[in-house]
This record gives C-alpha cells, structure tokens and sequence, in this order.
C-alpha cells in the first residue's frame, strides 16, 4: 500500500500501488491513503485496492484506474457509505481534465465542483451499484451527468483497462487479470460516463 498524497500534482510517469504478498502467500492491501494524485496533471496510476478520501480532487490531466471492488452487495440504507465504499468519499473534487476508472463502489459526495474530464464508473446491478446508486453518491450541487458510454468512452476504457490488466500480469496476477477481459469485450454493458454535460444523452435508467 501507500500513504497519503501519493503523485500529488504529478505532470508524468506511472505508479502502480498493487497488492503484495505476505508470509502465507495471501495478496492483501494495495491501497491508499487521501489526496491520491491530487492536482496530477499527467501520467498513469494505477491503485489495485481502495483510496481514502479525496482521491483525484483538483486533477488535471492524468489517468487513473481503481480496482478495488465490491465484495458484497450494496444497503444504502445502512448509511455510512464512505465506510464501506472502495473511495472512501469526495473522489474527483474540483476535477478539471484528465481520465479515471472506478471499478467498485465510488463513495459519496463525488465530483463536487468537477468542471472537466471523464469518470468512467462500474455499474453492477447485481451488487446493488445501480445507476441510481451512483447518482445518490455524487455530490449535491454538482453539475456533472451520467452518460452512456460513447465511442470515445470504449476506447478509453479498452486503453487504461488493458493498462491495468498488463499491470497486473507483469506482476505475477495473471489470476486477476482473467475477470477483466469480460469487462473489455462490452464496456457499453459494464460502464457509464460521468462528465459535465456536453450535448450527451442523460442515461435515466437503472
């Protein structure tokens, strides 16, 4: 894992925080702390489990992928969605460019104040991270729309998700890795678009 402000107003490069073996051979960890690439204004980070709060706020043009997923399935009602969210909350704050993807639970009050860039959030029904889901969790105020994903949004998605699928096989996660490749054949199917609107279709479903 790492601590906080990991590749704070970084302009390049890639960093990779990945799970590491311990003493019985059991993968664990591979998160980190708040303020992950804060102000990065290039380069790929790549976080193989979760991020504390405030997780790419005031970014501005890197790229970044999330893997820590969901585990089980979603109670909103439960309350204290940071708690149990893979971005334990405010992820994307005062975002101006750059690409990320979230593959579990993004955690409340995101984007608040994103003005640019692109968000490109797992949707899992079947996990309780529906659409409706995701909106709860961004943040009141916030002029950002869910979007389905465009033929801009595929490519993006197959570019940083075979980033981080090489990632991992490099580092010995073959096993990892396989699950992926279901999300790259349909990423329509898995993903939306979060943005500011730019003349896209609203998705109003669940």
């Amino acid at each position: 894992g790492a601590q906080d402000g990991v590749g704070k107003c970084a302009a390049g490069s890639k960093v990779s925080i990945l799970k590491g073996l311990n003493h019985n051979g059991q993968r664990l960890d591979g998160s980190v702390g708040k303020s992950f690439a804060y102000g990065a204004q290039g380069g790929l980070f790549i976080v193989q489990g979760d991020a504390d709060t405030r997780a790419c706020i005031r970014m501005s043009g890197a790229d970044v992928v999330f893997g820590g997923e969901i585990t089980e399935p979603r109670n909103d009602h439960l309350g204290g969605l940071g708690a149990r969210a893979n971005l334990k909350g405010y992820a994307f704050e005062y975002m101006t460019s750059g690409r990320a993807v979230v593959l579990g639970d993004p955690g409340p009050w995101m984007c608040a104040g994103m003005t640019g860039g692109v968000v490109y959030q797992r949707i899992q029904p079947d996990m309780g991270l529906t659409i409706d889901a995701v909106r709860f969790r961004i943040a009141a105020g916030s002029v950002v729309t869910i979007q389905p994903l465009d033929d801009e949004g595929e490519d993006d998605l197959r570019e940083l998700l075979n980033a981080y699928i090489r990632t991992l096989e490099e580092n010995h996660q073959s096993q990892a890795a396989e699950p992926l490749y279901a999300l790259l054949r349909r990423p329509a199917d898995h993903f939306v678009k979060i943005a500011p609107p730019l003349a896209h279709k609203i998705v109003n479903e669940s």
